[in-house]
């Protein structure tokens, strides 16, 4: 084969910049186009995308497809949320440090996902179902600057803002740009 070999991440990169500029049949093409490397992507970011791509044609079954990937990153959070627990009484602070990295790691994974999913209601301007998908995040994302600054924005969108305050724990967090914003 003359195919020239890519690192992994540069793949997977270059579909999500795709994604992030809205190039939604350009990605699926390039994923079909290179199937040698899509099969090699991170399951993760393979289930995302291909969630993300169906939604532009069926926001309801992408719905459901971030739901089920939604659900094994909170199971396998609350998983590492117990070994850190576990790794604490132990006293082990190597495999607390260990743990409290694997944890952030599978965070960063969840909150695109949960952001996705709760763009499919944004752009409806159902603000009570987002903040629906929010609360269901609470216990893992309540200290995420992106989740925080997310969870204002729906907040401030709802009818009446002031009878929202105080419904969800958000701390001040820095005026700097976010990632992870689901308005622009």
């Amino acid at each position: 084969s003359n195919r020239q070999s890519v690192p992994r991440t540069t793949f997977g990169n270059l579909l999500l910049l795709y994604i992030k500029h809205q190039y939604f049949g350009q990605a699926a093409d390039v994923m079909a186009e290179n199937t040698h490397l899509t099969f090699k992507m991170d399951p993760y970011l393979y289930e995302y995308l291909d969630a993300i791509i169906v939604q532009q044609s069926s926001p309801e079954e992408a719905f459901r497809r971030f739901d089920d990937i939604a659900n094994r990153h909170t199971d396998n959070l609350r998983k590492i949320t117990k070994l850190v627990q576990e790794c604490r009484q132990n006293n082990d602070e190597d495999a607390v440090k260990k743990a409290v990295n694997e944890y952030d790691e599978a965070l960063e994974k969840y909150i695109p996902v949960l952001m996705a999913q709760a763009k499919i209601y944004w752009d409806k301007n159902n603000y009570n179902m987002v903040e629906k998908i929010f609360r269901k995040s609470v216990e893992f994302c309540n200290e995420h600057d992106a989740w925080k600054l997310n969870v204002a924005h729906v907040l401030f969108m709802q009818v009446s803002p002031a009878s929202s305050v105080g419904v969800l724990p958000i701390k001040k967090t820095s005026t700097r740009k976010q990632s992870g914003s689901m308005s622009p």
